[in-house]
C-alpha cells in the first residue's frame, strides 16, 4: 500500500522508477551519478570473478579525511574473498546514506594485485531538511502520527525518520477505517546538501465492519463475540482488532479458533469470518494437600499429618452467552470449611454491561462463621477488561463464647459479632500475550470500598450480664478496604519467562479491627510455604519473583520466592512480621486434564525453617464437554 519506493532513497532504483516523485536541479545529477557509481562495485568484481584467498581492502576518501572514513566505516585489514569485500562496501554505503549522506558512493575500484583492492569513496555533504510540507494530509492523521514540522527544518535528513512517519500514518489509517490508504513523497528536491519534499496521503475508500460470520460447531452468541472482540457492525474497520483476534479467542476457555481469521472486502464493507469449534471448559476438580499439623495439634513423639481438600465445579457457556457458574468447597483444616459460589453473565442484552454475584461461607472451627455476598455491575472493555461497581455485605457471628475467660477478665473477647456493608469500585486491566500462561506483558487489579461497620450485641454475652461492656465501644463506624495486584512478565531466552508481582491490601478504620474482620493470607493462592489462610493481617504486602520454563500452552515448570510484610493490629494486639516462602513446582497438561504438584517452605515470626515439614500439594483437573 505504500507507494513510496524507499529503496530508491538508498540508491537501489533510478529516479525514473519512483512514482509520484520529482527531482529538480543538480540533485538529480548527483543521485544518478551516485547509484551508477555504486553499481560499479559489482560490475568490476563480476568481471574479475570471486577471487579466492584473502583480500586486503584500502578505502581512499575523495572528499573527506581518512580519519572520518576509518571512524565511520571501520574496515577490516583483510576479507576472506572479493565477494566479502564487496558486501562490506555495499553495507557501509547504505549506512552512510541512512545517516544523511545521500550522495555517498564508491566511485571506483582498483586492483593493485590479486589480493589488494583500493576503493575510492565519495561522501558528499550531510543533507539537511529545508522543509517537509504536509498541508495535504489531514491534521488528525498528522497528530496521531506524531508529525512536528520543526523536526524537518534544519535537521539531518535521515531516511528511517521519514519511513517511521509513513508507517505511523498508514497504521493510523488502517486502524480507523482506511485499510487501502497510500502514503508517498512528491515534489522531491535535493541538492547542495539541502532537501525539500511534500508528504501526501490517499486515504482510499472508507471501509466499515460487517457482522462477524461464524462457521463451525461452536455455540456462541454473535453479540457476545462482537462485544468481546470489539468488532461491531457499522463501525470503521480496525486492522489492529483483526490482528488480536487469535489471542483473544485463545484466552476464552470454551472456544477454539481452527484457522486464521479471514476478512473479505466488498463494496465498502469488511466481513470477518471465523471458523470456531467448542472447547472443553466446564469442569470438576479436586486438590489434596498433605500438611504437618502445627505444634499445638501434635501429641508428644507423634507427627500427625493433616489432609486438606478442595472440590470445584464450573460450567461455562452452557447457553452460548459466555456465562459462568462456579462452586467450590474447601476443607482447610479440622473443623474449618469454606464454600464459594459465583455467577457471571457478560454483555446483558447485547450491551457492554455484565452482572456478577458471589457468595462465600467461611466457618473457622468453633470460633466464628462468616457470610459474605458481593453483587457487581460491570462495564466491559475489549478482551475481558472491565470496571465494576459493587455492593458487598459481610457478617461474622460468634459460634461460641469462652465464658470462663469472660468472667475472669471481664473484657469482651477479641472476636465479636460484626456486620460490614461496602460500596466500591473494581478495575481489571491486562496486556498479556496469553492470559492463562503468559510469557510477556502485564496485568493490574484494583479494588476499593467504603462502608459502615456495625457491632452487634451477642445474646450470650448479654445473658451472662456483661452487656454493659459494649457501651465502651463505638457500635457504628466508617471503614475502608483496599486491595491491589500488579504483575509483569519478562520473556527470557526462547521458552521461559520471569514473573514479578506485588499484591497488597489494607483495612482503614476509625475504630479497632477485630480478629474476624482481617485478611486471611497464606497458602497456594498468596504467600506459599504456609498453611492455607493461616496468617491474619490488617495490612499486608507480598512481593513475588518466579521463574517459569514453558513446556506447553498451559504447562510450565517454576521456581519461586515470596516475601511479605504483614501487620496484625487489632483491639488486643499489634504485631508486624516479614514472612517469606520459597519452593518449586510443575503444572502440565494431559489428554484428560491438568495435573500439578508443588513443594514450598516458609519462615515467619523468627521461627527457623523446618525442612522436614514442606507444604506439598497435588492437583488434578478433569474437563468435560
Amino acid at each position: 500500500m505504500d507507494k513510496w519506493l524507499d529503496g530508491w532513497m538508498v540508491g537501489w532504483f533510478p529516479a525514473a522508477e519512483l512514482p509520484h516523485a520529482e527531482l529538480r536541479g543538480g540533485g538529480c545529477r548527483s543521485w544518478i551519478r551516485a547509484w551508477r557509481a555504486f553499481f560499479g562495485i559489482f560490475s568490476i568484481l563480476l568481471n574479475a570473478g570471486v577471487l579466492p584467498g584473502q583480500v586486503r581492502l584500502e578505502i581512499v576518501p575523495l572528499d573527506t579525511t581518512p580519519a572520518f572514513a576509518e571512524r565511520y566505516l571501520k574496515p577490516l585489514k583483510s576479507y576472506p574473498d572479493s565477494a566479502s569485500a564487496a558486501a562490506f562496501l555495499s553495507e557501509k554505503i547504505q549506512e552512510l546514506r541512512l545517516e544523511s549522506y545521500l550522495e555517498a558512493s564508491i566511485d571506483g575500484l582498483l586492483w593493485r594485485d590479486s589480493s589488494s583492492l583500493t576503493a575510492f569513496l565519495h561522501l558528499g555533504p550531510a543533507y539537511e531538511w529545508v522543509q517537509l510540507q504536509a498541508d495535504s494530509v489531514p491534521e488528525l492523521f498528522l497528530d496521531a502520527a506524531g508529525f512536528r514540522g520543526r523536526l524537518y527544518r534544519g535537521r539531518p535528513f535521515r531516511i528511517p525518520q521519514v519511513r517511521r512517519l509513513q508507517e505511523r500514518l498508514l497504521e493510523y489509517a488502517e486502524n480507523h477505517g482506511y485499510p487501502f490508504a497510500q502514503v508517498w513523497l512528491s515534489d522531491i528536491n535535493v541538492g547542495e546538501g539541502k532537501a525539500t519534499c511534500r508528504l501526501r496521503l490517499d486515504r482510499g475508500p472508507l471501509i466499515l465492519f460487517q457482522e462477524i460470520e461464524v462457521e463451525g460447531d461452536a455455540k456462541i452468541s454473535k453479540s457476545y463475540l462482537n462485544n468481546y472482540l470489539g468488532i461491531k457492525e457499522g463501525t470503521p474497520y480496525d486492522n489492529s482488532r483483526m490482528l488480536r483476534i487469535r489471542n483473544r479467542i485463545r484466552e476464552l476457555p470454551f472456544l477454539k479458533l481452527d484457522q486464521d481469521p479471514v476478512v473479505t472486502f466488498l463494496g465498502g464493507r469488511a466481513e470477518p469470518r471465523l471458523l470456531l469449534s467448542k472447547k472443553r471448559a466446564s469442569r470438576f476438580d479436586f486438590v489434596i494437600g498433605v500438611l504437618p499439623q502445627n505444634a499445638s495439634g501434635r501429641q508428644e513423639n507423634n507427627r500427625n499429618l493433616l489432609i486438606t481438600g478442595t472440590f470445584n465445579g464450573e460450567l461455562q457457556n452452557q447457553f452460548g452467552l459466555g456465562e459462568r457458574i462456579y462452586a467450590a468447597f474447601e476443607q482447610l483444616r479440622p473443623e474449618t470449611q469454606e464454600l464459594e459460589l459465583e455467577f457471571s453473565y457478560p454483555y446483558v442484552l447485547g450491551l457492554p454491561f455484565g452482572a456478577d454475584f458471589r457468595f462465600n461461607l467461611y466457618k473457622r472451627d468453633t470460633s466464628f462463621l462468616d457470610l459474605e455476598s458481593d453483587l457487581g455491575i460491570q462495564y466491559l472493555f475489549e478482551g475481558g477488561n472491565y470496571i465494576k461497581a459493587f455492593w458487598n455485605n459481610r457478617s461474622s457471628s460468634l459460634l461460641a463464647v469462652d465464658e470462663q475467660q469472660l468472667e475472669q477478665r471481664e473484657q469482651l473477647p477479641p472476636t465479636l459479632d460484626v456486620r460490614n456493608a461496602y460500596f466500591g469500585l473494581e478495575y481489571a486491566l491486562q496486556r498479556l500475550d496469553y492470559r492463562f500462561n503468559p510469557r510477556k506483558g502485564w496485568a493490574a487489579f484494583l479494588r476499593g470500598g467504603a462502608g459502615v461497620k456495625r457491632i452487634e450485641r451477642n445474646n450470650r454475652i448479654v445473658e451472662l450480664g456483661y452487656g454493659e461492656l459494649y457501651d465502651t465501644l463505638t457500635l457504628r463506624a466508617f471503614q475502608y478496604k483496599l486491595t491491589a495486584r500488579l504483575e509483569g512478565y519478562l520473556p527470557l531466552f526462547s521458552r521461559s519467562t520471569l514473573k514479578g508481582s506485588l499484591q497488597g491490601g489494607t483495612i482503614i478504620a476509625e475504630e479497632p479491627i477485630f480478629f474476624n474482620e482481617q485478611f486471611r493470607i497464606g497458602g497456594n493462592r498468596l504467600l506459599r510455604g504456609f498453611d492455607e489462610e493461616s496468617i491474619f493481617a490488617t495490612s499486608y504486602g507480598v512481593a513475588t519473583l518466579e521463574y517459569r520454563l514453558l513446556i506447553g500452552q498451559n504447562s510450565y515448570l517454576y521456581a519461586f520466592g515470596d516475601y511479605a510484610y504483614v501487620e496484625d493490629k487489632t483491639r488486643t494486639k499489634s504485631i508486624t512480621d516479614r514472612p517469606y516462602g520459597f519452593g518449586a513446582g510443575i503444572t502440565f497438561e494431559t489428554a484428560v486434564g491438568l495435573f500439578g504438584v508443588s513443594l514450598a517452605y516458609g519462615k515467619r515470626l523468627d521461627n527457623p525453617i523446618d525442612f522436614s515439614a514442606p507444604k506439598v500439594h497435588f492437583g488434578y483437573v478433569s474437563l468435560f464437554n
